[in-house]
């Protein structure tokens, strides 16, 4: 299916929902400088990322990791599915990172002529301006119906599949009740053929041996992004995590996985389970062929018929990532 001509969209003003929390804005620019960007970050954001590095010393290589899986299963979701237009929910604005590798820049990027919407849920995130030509809005967590009738989701053509990609937006609520309430919207707005991908914050990939000292540093790290943020740092485990996207298949037969294995011919998926410390997930809207059922099914191998998830070695059909 080709693309339809995209055209530089005018930016789109965040929902006036009253849900904007400025100190948001400290957590989500520590994230940044993490990934070496200096612009807009102030001496409290350097500060709190310190903090976070000494609690997660592979705070970093997690965020790699993360973003690493949005921007391949966006690759995926246009040369797999077709899909060409997209919804992202994050907790603060994407830009382009000049000099890092191709896999770590925003998700718009692997597809540039594709139609893109970003959600903040974060909304005051004290930046100036759109951080790339795509649309931009701003919606809370419980703002999910009021969004699905923002005139920036009303551009989307809903005759043709839309591709989901979920930022580890979950553990900014303890509400597991109003975070299902919210995908569950979103999955009945979604068109036949569509997809979600999501992160989501565990603890379940501790290692083993060490449990106890590295949770006293994740309870450290969620402390300190409670406290930035204003709002509770809830992580969950897979099952959890499963049922949030349930009743759509899920496109690994073993459920959520750790985000740097998600792609076997990774870089990342050399690295410790630990590192991730997040799932990973994706789920297909019910009109798609059950390939979570499928027992031949494997993360990286074939499926029924022709399609493969995720990409296999030597296929040469995917880049692998340099990250």
């Amino acid at each position: 299916m080709s693309p339809r001509a995209i055209h530089r969209p005018r930016e789109l003003p965040p929902m006036a929902l009253g849900t904007g929390h400025v100190k948001g804005a400290a957590a989500v620019r520590a994230m940044r400088w993490f990934m070496g960007e200096s612009c807009q970050t102030l001496p409290a954001d350097r500060e709190l990322a310190g903090r976070l590095r000494k609690a997660l010393p592979w705070l970093a290589r997690s965020l790699e990791m993360q973003r690493g899986f949005l921007f391949h299963s966006t690759e995926l979701f246009y040369r797999r599915l077709g899909i060409d237009q997209f919804v992202m929910l994050s907790a603060g604005p994407y830009r382009l990172w000049p000099g890092l590798a191709a896999d770590l820049q925003p998700p718009c990027a692997a597809v540039p002529h594709a139609s893109f919407v970003h959600v903040n849920v974060l909304t005051a995130t004290g930046e100036s301006g759109p951080p790339c030509g795509h649309r931009h809005t701003g919606a809370g967590l419980a703002e999910m119906l009021q969004l699905l009738h923002h005139p920036a989701l009303n551009d989307l053509d809903r005759r043709r599949p839309v591709g989901v990609l979920i930022d580890d937006i979950g553990p900014l609520t303890d509400s597991t009740a109003d975070l299902r309430f919210g995908l569950d919207r979103l999955r009945e707005w979604l068109p036949p053929g569509s997809a979600i991908a999501l992160i989501h914050s565990t603890t379940d990939l501790l290692p083993a041996g060490r449990q106890a000292a590295v949770r006293s540093r994740h309870n450290l790290a969620a402390r300190l992004l409670t406290q930035a943020t204003g709002r509770p740092f809830q992580p969950r485990s897979r099952t959890e995590i499963a049922k949030l996207l349930a009743p759509w298949s899920l496109s690994n037969v073993d459920g959520p996985v750790a985000a740097g294995k998600f792609f076997p011919d990774h870089a990342h998926a050399q690295l410790p389970e630990h590192h991730s410390g997040a799932y990973a997930a994706m789920a297909l809207h019910p009109s798609h062929s059950d390939y979570a059922k499928d027992p031949n099914y494997t993360p990286g191998g074939p499926t029924r018929g022709t399609a493969r998830w995720v990409p296999v070695q030597g296929t040469g059909e995917e880049q692998a990532g340099t990250s």
